[in-house]
């Protein structure tokens, strides 16, 4: 038993230790970053301390993210580094996002960023509309024409790539099933039904992360 408590009392140390250890650096980690005017959470300086040698470049940088957007993670830059990113270009790719007004987190530019994308490509991406027009959808004696202009997200513009003549296939079929079974007493209610039930923020979301910006149904008699 006596060497039980031997084996227990020599863990416990070895784990304070290491935790002393942790905090020390820790400790480091967060006063480093304070002369440089930084102001990190626990668990940012925690990030921190992976580096071997944390230079004051690094955490000039950082501190440029954070005047733009306090809401970024010092932690999100660091894994960035550590995956062989350079810190230096995304700071640029950032700054050109947010002038050019478009609607995208940091996390996924870090993705885009890894992923090698061209960045005046993914911004004429992320504020690209798309227009989808079936000018003549013809079932049991109606007519409907369609209109939609929709984006795709930020988080995922730069993966996806619209296939609008399967989105106008997926589309009619829809709106026929919908001439087929809804009520052809009022037509504006109709088109109002479709929107609301078949075309609606869920189908658009599944189909290619879209948003629809504008979104148009008119039925007539055939």
């Amino acid at each position: 038993m006596d060497i039980l408590y031997l084996v227990m009392a020599a863990a416990a140390l070895f784990g304070l230790a290491l935790l002393l250890a942790n905090l020390w650096s820790i400790s480091v980690a967060w006063r480093k970053a304070k002369s440089r005017g930084l102001s990190v959470s626990f668990g940012e300086a925690r990030a921190l301390t992976k580096f071997f040698d944390l230079e004051d470049e690094f955490l000039d940088r950082c501190g440029e993210f954070k005047k733009i957007d306090s809401d970024i993670s010092v932690k999100d830059i660091v894994h960035h580094h550590m995956a062989d990113g350079n810190t230096a270009a995304l700071l640029t790719h950032w700054k050109q996002l947010r002038e050019a007004e478009v609607n995208i987190t940091f996390k996924s530019l870090v993705l885009y960023d890894l992923a090698g994308k061209d960045m005046d490509q993914l911004i004429a991406n992320l504020n690209r509309e798309y227009e989808l027009i079936i000018p003549e959808i013809e079932e049991s004696g109606l007519l409907a024409y369609y209109y939609c202009k929709f984006k795709v997200a930020g988080d995922s513009s730069g993966w996806i790539t619209p296939d609008l003549n399967a989105f106008k296939k997926n589309i009619e079929e829809k709106i026929n099933l919908a001439l087929l079974s809804g009520d052809l007493s009022d037509f504006e209610a109709l088109a109002n039904f479709i929107k609301e039930e078949y075309l609606n923020e869920k189908f658009w979301k599944s189909l290619c992360h879209g948003q629809v910006i504008d979104q148009q149904i008119r039925i007539t008699k055939g």
